[in-house]
């Protein structure tokens, strides 16, 4: 991938009191797509911290004015996801390979002829690997958390199984027919092949990579982390698969991954595009071939005759999540927060007089505002953050590791971005009202941090539109953990 493309997306923070030093790396950082500031105080540095939070630190040893342990545990006291990279001499190269531990990912001569390329090259590396570590993280939870439930027909099932050993077909189609979602299929497809061992790997087109979402009979260090993204030279790759010729590049990467001598696949295919694949290290009998066969017709009956449940998250206008993924995630990072210590905010974003532009303007020119209002958020969102469409008019975003402070200046700056916005229709001033709120200080649940974020945003569209309002806790409200103002 080219990490330059989503490079807008990251926060770097550089340190050093030689401010020629310190501009030039700022100048060429920021060349590069980044947004970029340069410190020479720490104590600005410091006062900056409380309000966003950088995904890479560039510091000059130099610089420091406490022992180096020290300024790391302040930093990572706020996060402990921040990455560093140090500027200092050769003479203490020795000393600082023992700060790994402290997310010390490369150190440079500071005298360098050419540090800037040197540290550019880092800061695309470093970014690259939270990019992708992000986006598995949140197709991985989201498919994760949909497991199929066990039943009691499930257990009737087992028992079937003690039976004849060939069941008719009719009875393994009325079992698959229970099935509620295309998980649950896979899942009673791996009981109907209880000795085989598999890998889902589920093609997400949108990332055009291939993950895994569940399994069975696999060594957990095989699956963790398991994803193929699809090079980018091979455009045929989804084609070869259809007619069965799985590209080379797939089955080295799956052989070298779990050290065995061959991978056997069976492709799920949906309208002549790729849902999925199934892979396992072991032969496949005739047998688990015509329960594969069977298991495939009633996937293909699921997609066609209900709304897949737990698969489908996507808002199909804007491209954000929808309301089944935000309840989840809320809940998820709420808990998160919790057993972290970081605070958790969530901002309710309409757009004023809606009603009033949609009877005006029509549907089609209201679906053009939705849209432009969706690229706003993106553009001036972190990469962390979740960006759900939860209503007609009704847009939530969740914050990961802010607080209400930080969720206010992140709405003052998507407010004052969408003012630059231009629409099809001149003379057009779309304007948005924007609630927030925050775990812990102000709410104590998902569903009070939901309400309060709602109630502020009922509050601020009373009073004209184009303004933020923050939640105020209640008076008796005491928080689960302290956060830092």
């Amino acid at each position: 991938m080219n990490i330059r493309e989503n490079s807008s997306q990251f926060l770097i923070y550089i340190m050093s009191q030689n401010a020629e030093l310190g501009a030039r790396l700022k100048l060429d950082i920021a060349q590069a797509g980044y947004e970029s500031y340069f410190y020479a105080d720490p104590d600005q540095l410091e006062m900056r911290l409380k309000q966003d939070l950088p995904h890479v630190i560039i510091f000059d040893h130099q610089s420091l004015v406490m022992p180096m342990n020290e300024f790391f545990e302040k930093i990572l006291n706020h996060s402990g996801e921040i990455k560093f990279i140090a500027l200092t001499d050769p003479d203490y190269y020795m000393g600082l390979i023992d700060y790994r531990d402290y997310n010390l990912v490369q150190f440079y001569d500071r005298n360098a002829k050419q540090l800037s390329l040197l540290v550019l090259s880092s800061v695309d590396l470093i970014c690259e690997s939270l990019y992708r570590l992000y986006q598995n993280e949140q197709i991985y939870t989201s498919f994760e958390e949909s497991k199929a439930k066990e039943t009691l027909l499930e257990k009737k099932i087992v028992e079937d199984r003690k039976g004849p050993a060939v069941r008719p077909f009719q009875s393994r189609i009325a079992e698959y027919k229970t099935a509620e979602s295309k998980e649950e299929l896979l899942q009673l497809f791996f009981q109907q092949t209880p000795t085989q061992s598999w890998v889902y790997l589920k093609f997400v087109k949108s990332i055009n990579t291939y993950i895994a979402v569940t399994h069975q009979n696999m060594e957990i260090k095989w699956v963790e982390g398991l994803s193929f993204k699809i090079p980018s030279g091979e455009s045929e790759f989804n084609n070869k698969v259809i007619v069965g010729d799985f590209p080379l590049s797939l089955v080295y990467y799956l052989k070298s991954k779990w050290e065995v001598e061959s991978v056997k696949f069976l492709p799920i295919i949906m309208k002549n595009d790729v849902e999925g694949l199934l892979v396992t290290p072991q032969d496949i009998s005739a047998e688990v071939h015509e329960d594969f066969s069977l298991m495939s017709l009633l996937f293909a009956m699921h997609s066609l005759e209900s709304q897949p449940q737990f698969l489908d998250v996507e808002d199909a206008l804007t491209g954000f999540y929808n309301q089944l993924f935000y309840k989840r995630i809320l809940d998820k990072e709420v808990d998160r927060s919790k057993r972290t210590f970081a605070p958790l905010s969530l901002i309710k974003v309409a757009i004023d007089s809606y009603r009033e532009l949609e009877i005006s303007q029509g549907r089609q020119f209201c679906d053009e505002v939705l849209k432009k209002v969706a690229d706003v958020i993106k553009k001036t969102s972190r990469l962390p953050d979740f960006a759900c469409r939860t209503g007609e008019n009704e847009f939530s975003l969740v914050l990961t590791n802010c607080n209400r402070k930080g969720a206010a200046l992140r709405a003052e700056r998507f407010r004052q971005q969408l003012k630059l916005e231009a629409f099809s229709r001149s003379g057009v001033m779309v304007t948005v009202s924007q609630g927030i709120s925050e775990y812990p200080t102000l709410t104590k649940t998902a569903d009070s941090l939901a309400d309060s974020a709602r109630k502020a945003l009922d509050f601020i569209v009373t009073k004209g539109g184009d303004k933020i309002c923050i939640f105020k806790a209640p008076q008796d409200h005491k928080p689960d953990f302290q956060v830092n103002t």
